[in-house]
């Protein structure tokens, strides 16, 4: 049978040489040490400590893979101010104020921090420690809990797992993808926060049939952001950032066999360009959301000689886009509009290629057009003609027989 260094065969605690009591006066930081053979300048980890701090100070604890698990201090403040307990890498395990006790012992040993526990003596009201409390998302800050967002910066491809909850990775790279954690495994209300800061795309990519706002995947141009959150089946964004310059956006939607009306879903809402194809068997409505958004829109449908118009669920006619045409419209919050101009101004003056005038009479004579002239333009036919001239159809004219 083997054994580690930090546990021996019988199971009893591996202690140091004891110090029972040490009466600390607290005027700066200070660190203990564990009372070995060797003697250090540091203050012993006494079995009872008793502070009495001059300002609010800190004791930093031994290396707890220097001793047993089990190992066990009790720090009694005197006052007047509050003094943190810290483990060995200096992060906070319970904050002790004026005329509390508090027990500290080791749980595990297999790191210099170790996984020290506390509990408080003689309380009549239990004073919840920050330190003890602090989870994913959170950490202590003295005897608070503040919100934390680790940051990470990345720039080859990662699977997210549950234990990245609350965090923050940062894409420094080319092209990339991060791997989401299954929904299941995530968790409802799991959620990490996620930014593009590289020179190509990022793709968020869950697992398996999972999906992300409906989608088998997200891609995060550089500079978009999101913050994505799972309800424990699928995945979502939560303010979804875009830069301007990545912003535009296509897809193209088969409605092939479509007849009737046809409302944008799921990952179909939101983009700007629009490709509608296949044949349709009847004419088509095209139902977006009343939300202000842009629609670039190609009508390249086949099938009858149906329509195929854009609208919300309460505006009647929508808009309609004609086969083989491209159009670009708009909603308003209520209704689809045409985002085209009513036309051009008229008249056109002669000067720019018009004619200067709204109907064809005035528009000959703007053109120059005389009397005459005019009355054998618009002659019907040559005995007209013949007559606007001043010439009889038949007859003798200046020696000549008609």
């Amino acid at each position: 049978m083997t054994n580690t260094y930090t546990q021996i065969f019988g199971g009893t605690t591996i202690y140091p040489s004891d110090v029972s009591y040490l009466a600390l006066p607290l005027t700066a930081d200070t660190e203990l040490a564990w009372p070995l053979e060797s003697n250090t300048l540091l203050q012993p980890a006494a079995r009872i400590i008793d502070i009495t701090p001059t300002g609010a100070f800190s004791i930093i604890l031994p290396p707890a893979d220097e001793t047993g698990v089990g190992q066990t201090i009790l720090f009694n403040n005197l006052g007047p101010s509050t003094v943190t307990i810290k483990n060995n890498v200096g992060t906070t395990i319970i904050s002790i104020a004026q005329g509390l006790q508090f027990q500290c012992y080791i749980s595990d040993n297999s790191t210099a921090a170790g996984v020290w526990k506390a509990f408080q003596y003689g309380a009549a009201t239990a004073q919840a420690q920050a330190a003890l409390l602090a989870g994913f998302g959170l950490t202590a800050t003295g005897a608070t809990l503040s919100q934390s967002t680790p940051v990470t910066l990345f720039s080859t491809n990662y699977t997210a797992g549950s234990a990245d909850r609350a965090s923050m990775f940062i894409w420094n790279g080319a092209s990339g993808v991060i791997t989401m954690p299954t929904a299941t495994a995530g968790g409802n209300n799991w959620f990490m926060a996620i930014r593009n800061s590289g020179s190509g795309n990022l793709v968020i990519t869950p697992q398996g049939a999972d999906t992300i706002n409906g989608s088998a995947t997200l891609t995060l141009a550089p500079g978009d952001s999101a913050t994505v959150v799972t309800d424990g089946t699928s995945f979502f964004t939560l303010g979804l950032g875009q830069s301007a310059v990545f912003a535009f956006d296509f897809t193209s939607i088969n409605i092939g066999g479509v007849s009737g009306n046809y409302t944008l879903s799921g990952a179909e809402l939101n983009r700007i360009a629009y490709q509608f194809t296949g044949a349709i068997t009847g004419n088509v409505e095209i139902i977006v959301p009343k939300t202000t958004q842009q629609y670039w829109v190609y009508n390249d449908t086949t099938g009858g000689s149906f329509t195929l118009r854009v609208r919300t669920n309460t505006q009647s006619p929508g808009v309609l886009v004609a086969r083989g045409s491209r159009a670009i419209l708009y909603c308003d919050g209520n209704e689809v509009v045409d985002a085209e101009t009513g036309g051009i101004a008229v008249p056109v003056a002669v000067a720019d290629g018009g004619t200067g005038a709204t109907t064809a009479g005035a528009a000959l004579i703007n053109l120059g057009g005389t009397s005459v002239g005019i009355s054998i333009f618009t002659a019907a036919a040559a005995v007209n003609a013949w007559t606007a001239l001043g010439v009889a159809p038949s007859g003798t004219v200046n020696g000549g027989t008609f």
